[in-house]
């Protein structure tokens, strides 16, 4: 799998540095590849002038022939012209190819942005809990888990597996099932931020949480309900924070 933290639980201790950089290289091919078909030369003039990465011949098509092989890449031999003495392999991307670079990608992603917030100094627990008006909306959501037999924990704070303690309305687990975790957040706000958002995100990677969840009584705009969308992070709303959770209610499946 080329998600990095899958990857540096899996490999050897003293192969690790070798085996990222390799696995770095094949979501460059990946990424180049979803422009358009392209052959070997072309790739190495690409990694090249995007990435910086000036990979030889013999490094580069065994990366290709794993790719193949993996069924992330398909290739197929092509000639200009019918009567050309010469032909080129080009590769394409599959379907495969493009879910598991999404999936990299949102490694990625999260590593990244938590260095960034990290680096800049974004407090990440800045979140107050909830106030006087939202604790329906919080006991609703509180219901809704305990009726599912997760074990249930309201503003809490929770260390993250980074050491960055965050304010968290709700974290939902069924216990000793580390996939089920649920992080749900409260935000009573006109209008929500793609800040919010990747906060959300860092926040749910750094507390290894499987579901995020917002409730708001905000608007959503186009931008911002794409971006949940692909950080996979469910937003519920209504007109007030109850009928928000209410709607989560009567529609999330767990």
């Amino acid at each position: 799998m080329l998600a990095l933290r899958q990857a540096q639980e899996t490999i050897p201790r003293d192969g690790q540095a070798s085996s990222l950089v390799k696995q770095l290289v094949d979501i460059e091919i990946l990424y180049l590849l979803t422009f358009s078909p392209k052959s070997g030369y072309e790739l190495k003039k690409q990694l090249l002038n995007w990435f910086k990465i000036d990979v030889s011949y013999g490094t580069l098509y065994p990366h290709l022939h794993s790719l193949e092989k993996t069924g992330f890449i398909t290739g197929k031999w092509m000639q200009k012209f019918e009567s050309a003495p010469l032909k080129k392999r080009t590769y394409s991307l599959t379907q495969a190819g493009i879910e598991v670079l999404r999936m990299s990608v949102e490694s990625l992603t999260k590593i990244t942005l938590t260095m960034q917030f990290m680096m800049t100094h974004v407090h990440m627990g800045t979140q107050v809990p909830p106030a006087i008006e939202n604790k329906s909306a919080l006991a609703l959501a509180e219901s809704f888990f305990e009726e599912r037999d997760y074990k249930v924990k309201k503003s809490v704070v929770i260390t993250g597996f980074s050491g960055v303690e965050y304010r968290v309305d709700l974290f939902a687990c069924i216990p000793e099932t580390n996939s089920s975790n649920v992080m749900l957040r409260i935000l009573d706000k006109n209008a929500l931020t793609i800040d919010d958002i990747l906060k959300t995100h860092v926040m749910s990677f750094d507390l290894e949480a499987k579901h995020s969840i917002i409730l708001t009584a905000s608007e959503l705009s186009e931008e911002i309900s794409k971006l949940a969308d692909f950080y996979h992070i469910s937003i519920y709303t209504g007109h007030d924070l109850d009928s928000a959770a209410r709607s989560m209610c009567t529609s999330r499946r767990i």
